[in-house]
């Protein structure tokens, strides 16, 4: 009763997660963790992009295991936030991070983007959450 609860706190991530799997043809990978009940879906037609939706992480198949546990952080969040998620992680990561960062921050260096990118909220909570430490 409680996962289908909890399916249902977090259901338009999960919604729209199910439309991405389907638009991307991402496939099941071996990654599954049990800490949120998240399960890591590969695609590789679009390079450079990942998402974290409730119990669903899409990555492309270039992306590392920090990267997953990074996805899994947001998961948590996911299963903080339920149906508010979108509005107050998803938007901001979106569009403060990525979005920003690719449109004013496109002549920096790799390092210092991603130094950027991951001391912001929510990223570096995701980290935090999922066990992720960087150093640069």
């Amino acid at each position: 009763m409680k996962e289908v609860l909890l399916y249902i706190w977090q259901l338009p991530q999960h919604l729209l997660a199910l439309l991405l799997i389907k638009i991307t043809g991402a496939c099941k990978s071996g990654s599954f963790f049990s800490l949120v009940e998240a399960r890591v879906y590969r695609q590789s037609k679009y390079k450079g992009w990942g998402i974290s939706l409730g119990r669903y992480i899409i990555l492309h198949d270039c992306y590392d295991t920090d990267t997953e546990y990074h996805e899994l952080g947001h998961s948590v969040q996911s299963v903080w936030f339920g149906p508010l998620y979108l509005p107050v992680i998803g938007l901001p990561s979106a569009i403060g991070n990525n979005l920003w960062d690719r449109i004013f921050h496109r002549h920096w260096p790799a390092e210092k983007r991603h130094r950027w990118y991951y001391s912001r909220w929510p990223e570096k909570q995701a980290d935090r959450l999922g066990g992720v430490t960087r150093e640069y």
